[in-house]
């Protein structure tokens, strides 16, 4: 550098936050978002404002609005969290008439701000909602509503929408973390987490009974409501691809039914046209037990198959055990849950191929029609209905429309 030449000041440098946290515009529902370190101060506060000492609704209550303070909640989730509040009979809509004056805000404090534009209070909004000395009609249960919510309002809101369900689940499931983190409360941390697994499993499950819909019965089930409903093809075995559906209904149920007189009543059958339909049902099904096959059978099925010329022509099964249930609704003309003893139901065996086996889950519930032919098979002719494995209706879903009667001076009309 030359000697003469003026020395450059270098301005003042400083250093960039990097990582979710140095934003400001962070809405608390990024990837790797992590709440900042709590400090002592605000650790004695919440030590205070969430002690076991006072009230669950004042605590809870509390973090609400706390939570809702803490989130940059745009339009789309705003209306998850209020609905999901309704769900649990808390109300979160902004109160009529209660403007600021604007001088009242500059002079609060954080905290006092938080109270005053709170919108989210349990109790007090009328008999949609959850009243304080109403217990005896409200069970405190984290994971119920939870199941509810995700698993009946959000397909209803969205149908089938993976994004928007992605996003609900994340929503709830923020919040469940932020109120464990905060210990709001401690006396319900096992029921809390319980609702974060639900959370969890939501996506995949959701994802699992769209494609079932698309798959069931499957090739199995659907080869013998062919062969044996309607128009019975069994009856026109000349022809090459009803002659196929046979070999695949055989094959399977003779190597994967567990009935012994099933497989002898099979082996022995000379004539597939005296097969029939004995009963046709429509029933709900609960998912009791699956039964897939494991991968040696898988192999030596396979190897089967070739021996026989027809390599990739059968898919390989399993079993799945089915017992009664009854998908709960809020139409007065159907059974629901408390009414039917189902406990004594038999439980049904079905066969079903491997791929769909995978996807099913144990507690998801099936609206079929089945029927059992006259050799003691039972098989799938039709899917009406799948649900989640934790399908759960709420009562609170009944008050969604809901006004309180007002009293009206107006004479009633006068007959003529």
């Amino acid at each position: 550098m030359d000697p003469g030449e003026p020395t450059k000041k270098k301005g003042p440098t400083t250093k960039k936050k990097g990582g979710v946290l140095g934003r400001k515009n962070a809405s608390g529902f990024e990837e790797f978002y992590a709440d900042p370190p709590v400090t002592p101060a605000e650790s004695a506060e919440e030590k205070n404002i969430y002690s076991v000492s006072r009230p669950f609704y004042d605590r809870m209550e509390e973090c609400i609005q706390r939570f809702r303070a803490h989130r940059r909640l745009n339009t789309e989730r705003t209306n998850i969290f209020n609905k999901y509040l309704f769900m649990g009979g808390i109300d979160a809509h902004p109160r009529q008439f209660t403007g600021m004056d604007p001088g009242t805000l500059a002079d609060a404090d954080k905290d006092e701000i938080r109270t005053m534009t709170a919108v989210d209070f349990i109790g007090g909004a009328g008999s949609r909602y959850f009243e304080i000395g109403d217990e005896e009609h409200w069970e405190i249960d984290f994971e119920g509503v939870v199941k509810g919510f995700l698993s009946r309002t959000i397909p209803d809101i969205y149908m089938y929408d993976p994004s928007a369900f992605e996003k609900a689940a994340d929503l709830i499931k923020n919040f469940l973390n932020y109120v464990l983190m905060h210990n709001a409360c401690p006396e319900y941390t096992d029921n809390i987490m319980a609702a974060r697994n639900i959370c969890d499993i939501f996506l995949p499950e959701m994802r699992a009974t769209h494609e079932l819909l698309d798959e069931l019965p499957g090739s199995f089930n659907s080869a013998a409501a062919a062969l044996f409903c309607g128009d019975r093809t069994v009856d026109n075995l000349d022809k090459q691809e009803n002659f196929d559906k046979l070999v695949n209904f055989r094959l399977i149920a003779l190597e994967t039914t567990t009935n012994e007189e099933v497989r002898k009543k099979l082996a022995k059958l000379d004539d597939p046209a005296i097969v029939r339909d004995s009963e046709t049902k429509e029933e709900t099904y609960e998912v009791y037990e699956i039964a897939r096959p494991r991968r040696q059978y898988i192999k030596m099925f396979e190897e089967q198959l070739k021996q026989m010329q027809m390599p990739g022509k059968v898919k390989p099964a399993g079993r799945v055990l089915l017992k009664p249930a009854i998908i709960e609704h809020s139409y007065d003309n159907l059974p629901r849950p408390d009414d039917v003893d189902l406990s004594g139901a038999p439980v049904e065996e079905y066969l079903v191929e491997d791929e769909i086996l995978a996807k099913l889950q144990r507690g998801m519930k099936l609206k079929l029609v089945v029927c059992e032919l006259n050799i003691g098979i039972r098989f799938i002719k039709e899917v009406h209905d799948i649900r989640v494995s934790f399908d759960t209706f709420l009562p609170q879903t009944l008050m969604a429309g809901w006004k309180d009667p007002d009293l009206s001076d107006r004479p009633p009309p006068q007959a003529k």
